[in-house]
């Protein structure tokens, strides 16, 4: 997967202009999906409880097909926007470790009820082979049985290879709580509770969720 380029960004955004802001994110992640090949996943969501912190996360083929998204009417309407709207932002540069999703695709708005997450852990050092077999596992397994896991990927920090980030998406907060009372949910997380030095789950709230669905 050291092809994919993969980016997750912290945006903080002025909430008078969140309309604005969503219409705008919503008309270049559509677009960029249905018009750009390379352009595999993209997925905006903001905290529930704090509508002006958000998270954005996204996959691009190779740095050509970023740059083709880059170059794109879409995303320079969208960029001046933001320069308008948004009062911080932080990008972490990440390394894919795997992405797996349902096979066709999403074109998720607010009102379908998904319920994404981010969940940030460190891996101990002498743990990390253990941990990427167990999650490995775990993921494929999640996707491939349950129908309401819409995608599950991993990625490590660029660098910090023992930091990594889940980005999770699930159809609904039911979905979500099946998930977590499964076999193989359960056995991965007592086969990986000495491996992790820290872990902060974050649920978020879809604003909009969009894929190819050919990611494995």
């Amino acid at each position: 997967m050291s092809k994919l380029v993969t980016r997750l960004f912290k945006l903080e955004r002025d909430v008078s202009q969140r309309e604005r802001f969503d219409n705008e994110g919503q008309s270049n992640l559509l677009t960029s999906i249905d018009t750009e090949p390379g352009t595999l996943a993209m997925y905006a969501t903001h905290l529930p409880e704090d509508p002006s912190t958000c998270y954005v996360f996204e996959v691009y083929a190779s740095e050509e097909a970023y740059e083709v998204h880059a170059a794109s009417p879409q995303f320079k309407a969208y960029a001046a926007m933001a320069m308008e709207t948004l009062t911080g932002r932080e990008i972490y540069q990440l390394v894919p470790e795997l992405m797996v999703e349902k096979p066709d695709g999403l074109r998720v708005t607010e009102a379908s009820g998904a319920s994404p997450r981010c969940c940030f852990v460190e891996i101990l050092p002498n743990k990390l082979e253990d941990f990427r077999e167990e999650v490995f596992a775990n993921m494929r397994t999640s996707v491939a049985k349950e129908p309401g896991v819409l995608y599950l990927y991993a990625a490590s920090f660029a660098n910090d290879p023992l930091k990594w980030v889940f980005w999770e998406g699930y159809a609904s907060e039911e979905a979500y709580e099946s998930h977590i009372q499964t076999a193989h949910f359960k056995e991965y997380i007592a086969a990986t509770a000495d491996c992790l030095a820290s872990k902060e789950l974050i649920p978020l709230a879809a604003d909009t969720l969009v894929s190819q669905g050919s990611l494995r």
